[in-house]
């Protein structure tokens, strides 16, 4: 689902998870949000809710595997270094994710059928991005 809807659901399932147990912080990834599927949009929720960041960026055109291991990473580096700034935590994180997976999809994007070597995330290439 797109739009509004989908947003809504997104915070309602966080509040959902911060509700079961002691989940401080709740961050969903990958969403597409837009009526084109256009956007990729992440959302945190923060000391149970109390705030709430939502960071969209533009969709790449392919798939990646190990862009949610890079989100991950990049997510408890920034908050281990930003711990109270959760808005600055999305922002870096989702940017940090960002220019990862721009810098593979460049270095492909000309090749037809890219294999899976080709298309291998570039964090050596990336390393003052991370």
């Amino acid at each position: 689902s797109s739009g509004i809807n989908a947003e809504y659901g997104r915070w309602k399932v966080c509040d959902w998870l911060h509700s079961r147990g002691k989940a401080e912080t709740v961050v969903i990834t990958s969403g597409e949000i837009g009526s084109s599927g256009n956007e990729i949009v992440s959302m945190g929720s923060f000391k149970r809710g109390a705030t709430r960041v939502k960071v969209s960026i533009p969709k790449i055109p392919t798939s990646f595997t190990g862009s949610g291991d890079v989100f991950a990473a990049a997510f408890l580096t920034w908050s281990h270094k930003l711990p109270d700034n959760p808005k600055l935590i999305m922002e870096k994180t989702v940017n940090t994710t960002y220019a990862v997976l721009a810098r593979t999809f460049e270095s492909f994007r000309d090749i037809p059928e890219p294999n899976s070597f080709e298309k291998e995330l570039k964090l050596i290439q990336s390393k003052l991005d991370l």
